[in-house]
């Protein structure tokens, strides 16, 4: 798979210099992929269209990157990202969001000391240590 939006170029060699060389990193993970069978029987059409901007597993704990533009911002679409979330907090991973507003040097695809804080800040919000 190769990567869709803006700003995974950057996030991805940053998050791989966060996590070392211990974790695995994926990006573009198809959603269903990444649930439970019991969940999967659920998905619509368009779920299982659906795809993870970037997956890093560490030897501790699953994470789910999400690189949000701006139109993930609108009441549907943020009912979709909501579900999703949802279901794959349930399956036992944990979900970043990064969102445009917040990262704006990172959607450049920049990688300097800018758009590693506001990565960086933007998974200590997401309660990951």
């Amino acid at each position: 798979m190769e990567f869709i939006g803006q700003g995974e170029v950057a996030a991805l060699e940053i998050v791989k210099d966060m996590f070392g060389d211990s974790s695995e990193y994926l990006i573009q993970v198809k959603l269903s992929d990444m649930v439970t069978p019991e969940y999967l029987e659920t998905f619509s059409e368009r779920q299982l269209k659906e795809t993870i901007d970037i997956v890093v597993v560490t030897p501790f704990e699953f994470l789910a990157i999400r690189i949000q533009d701006k139109h993930h911002a609108s009441a549907r679409m943020s009912s979709i990202d909501n579900i999703q979330k949802l279901m794959l907090e349930w399956n036992g991973w944990k979900v970043i969001d990064v969102w445009h507003y917040e990262c704006k040097e990172l959607w450049k695809d920049k990688v300097n000391a800018k758009s590693r804080l506001e990565l960086e800040l933007a998974i200590k919000e997401s309660s990951v240590d």
